[in-house]
């Protein structure tokens, strides 16, 4: 009897587990994509407003133009990523020769004691540390954020020695670029996601086209430099008026967007689909509507785009996957402008996901 029972509980139990997993996988998820610049000069208090709109929509993620640390880990040490953040790894190891990352058992435990008292400094800076030599540049930058501009007025004396033996003090770490008070996310999304007390940033960024890119990129230089120099040498031809169509693409995305500076007016035109059609020939040599121009380099500018969209689905990819593991069923994704409005595309091409624009928000 109980053998039987036991079959039929077992029975039901594989009917449930599938039917459990796609209702997962198959959950509503709402997305707030937001285009965003890499260059944000503005006082702290300039950005309020933005802000303010996405801390109102009470998003469950927060996701970055990050590359996961085990992604980060397995690229090639002359990938640019990598290249970019192992002096700053080394940096922080050599101030800290012993320091080993911290067990995921060890960050979880600190990230609770974080959560439920967010002043255990030394706490938090060995958090930090962990998420440096661990390769998690999100939440190093996140932390770091935190420790150097939320944290550190309220340091004790010991404290601030300890912060300052450990990374080397303020100004070590922007000269280092462990803390970018002028990107994005000093400006807006580490501030959002303190304020709305997430734990953590994830990381959405996809660089296992880099060196394809890479290559297809350079090859559509070479074309272009060769342009260039047929163009010094007669300006009349009409591969002349080519490449004056290719610098005029540069002139328009520079003349584009508001008369003021105002970051919410900023962000607002970067938000619109009228800011791809001059992001794509000022990021393309002129894009496509220069195929098949006289001297255009279309194939290699092909072959660039092909990369550069399967960047774009990788990263959509990252997000879907991400939230959806984590139960999320509203997330915000901050990522570089040009890539704002062809992921919103391939998100509201997913099923199950809806795109919300930041300009739509209350």
């Amino acid at each position: 009897m109980l053998l039987s029972t036991l079959r039929h509980l077992l029975f039901c139990l594989l009917l449930v587990l599938p039917l459990a997993a796609h209702s997962q996988s198959a959950a509503p998820l709402e997305v707030v994509m937001v285009a965003s610049s890499h260059v944000n000069t503005g006082p702290a208090a300039s950005y309020r407003p933005v802000i303010e709109k996405l801390k109102a929509y009470k998003p469950d993620m927060i996701f970055g133009e990050y590359i996961s640390a085990t992604e980060l880990q397995q690229l090639p040490a002359d990938n640019y990523a990598s290249r970019m953040f192992r002096p700053r790894q080394q940096f922080v190891q050599q101030r800290s020769p012993k320091a080993r990352p911290l067990t995921a058992r060890q960050m979880e435990k600190a990230r609770q004691a974080l959560a439920g008292f967010p002043y255990y400094h030394k706490t938090r800076m060995e958090l930090a540390r962990s998420y440096v030599l661990g390769s998690d540049r999100a939440n190093a930058e996140y932390q770091l954020y935190l420790l150097n501009q939320e944290m550190k007025p309220r340091f004790g004396a010991q404290e601030l020695a300890y912060f300052n033996t450990v990374f080397g003090g303020s100004d070590s770490l922007k000269q280092r670029r462990l803390v970018r008070s002028t990107s994005e996310y000093h400006k807006i999304f580490f501030p959002l996601a303190y304020e709305l007390q997430h734990p953590q940033i994830y990381p959405m960024d996809c660089q296992l086209y880099d060196v394809a890119w890479s290559t297809a990129w350079g090859q559509a230089a070479e074309r272009v430099a060769a342009l260039e120099a047929r163009f010094k040498l007669d300006s009349t031809s009409a591969e002349a008026t080519t490449w004056r169509r290719m610098n005029a693409a540069g002139t328009t995305y520079a003349n584009y967007g508001p008369t003021t500076n105002e970051p919410l007016a900023v962000y607002q035109s970067l938000n619109v689909p009228a800011y791809a059609q001059v992001d794509e020939p000022a990021n393309f040599y002129g894009g496509v509507a220069l195929y098949g121009a006289p001297g255009f380099p279309t194939e290699e500018v092909k072959a660039m785009k092909a990369q550069w969209m399967l960047r774009n689905q990788g990263m959509c990819a990252n997000v879907v996957r991400l939230a959806r593991q984590q139960g999320a069923r509203r997330v915000v994704v901050a990522v570089g402008a040009s890539h704002g409005q062809v992921m919103t595309e391939l998100l509201r091409a997913t099923p199950g996901v809806t795109v919300v624009s930041f300009n739509d928000l209350p």
